[in-house]
């Protein structure tokens, strides 16, 4: 068949394996709107429907492999990314890379914290503003695991969201609103956490009303992807910081606000 041009190379010139959670309604939207044709991803599920804390999150860890060998085993993959950034937190990057390793050798692992922490060194960013779906307790492990990492927290706001079915419900309306209100002369750069969080269609606004580069875990996946596969792509909320525009408001200096 191959002589006579019937068989070719496949879709896609790299072919990106996704480890997705179950109840994930976003990750898979914002990557195919993200990455140009030449990443093909490959998605499967990892089983959970539980309260997003960092005790249920890390029940996911035993079955990191399992997802891991669902990912197309007849192609070679050029990467896989582990799609749940407060996963990250709970499980441990060197564990999640040890599971997925073990199921696919050799191959590069991507998850959302560390591609954060790689475009915002890009962007020269060091202090944040955190824009969070999560409830406090758990935003303040994923503040304290940037801090780590030499990133500060500015300000943070947090939807205070458990039930993780319910993050892919906030609007982009609401996330727009919760981001007018970070003030643009304290910080670098503005990182929205989580996959499942519908920040992507105005990571633009959010720019445009801050002055501010702004960051999701998807856009730092999508970022991660295009540098190491040296594939060019333009991205939203990623421009060059800016002056605050007049319209910026100043809020009382605080740690985090929950919003209503």
């Amino acid at each position: 068949m191959n002589a006579n041009g019937v068989l070719g190379a496949g879709p896609g010139k790299y072919r990106v394996g996704v480890l997705a959670l179950a109840n994930d309604q976003v990750i898979e939207r914002d990557l195919a709107r993200l990455l140009p044709g030449d990443i093909l991803t490959c998605t499967t599920r990892i089983a959970f429907d539980g309260d997003c804390t960092l005790e249920r999150l890390a029940e996911m860890a035993p079955l990191i492999a399992a997802a891991t060998r669902l990912l197309h085993p007849q192609a070679p993959l050029a990467a896989v990314v582990f799609g749940c950034t407060s996963g990250t937190v709970a499980i441990g990057a060197g564990n999640i890379n040890a599971a997925i390793h073990s199921a696919a050798p050799g191959v590069p692992v991507f998850d959302p914290l560390h591609a954060a922490c790689a475009a915002l060194a890009h962007l020269g960013a060091r202090r944040l503003h955190l824009l969070t779906p999560y409830q406090p307790a758990l935003a303040e492990q994923m503040a304290h695991w940037l801090g780590e990492r030499g990133l500060q927290t500015a300000r943070r706001f947090d939807f205070g969201i458990t039930d993780s079915a319910d993050i892919s419900r906030i609007t982009p309306q609401a996330i727009l609103a919760a981001a007018r209100r970070l003030p643009a002369g304290e910080a670098d750069a503005i990182f929205l956490p989580c996959t499942d969080l519908q920040s992507l269609p105005v990571l633009d606004e959010i720019q445009a009303a801050t002055g501010l580069p702004a960051l999701s875990s998807n856009s730092a996946l999508a970022w991660m992807l295009l540098r190491r596969l040296n594939v060019p792509g333009r991205l939203p909320g990623l421009r060059p910081p800016t002056a605050a525009p007049p319209t910026a408001t100043p809020t009382r200096r605080q740690e985090h606000a929950t919003l209503p």
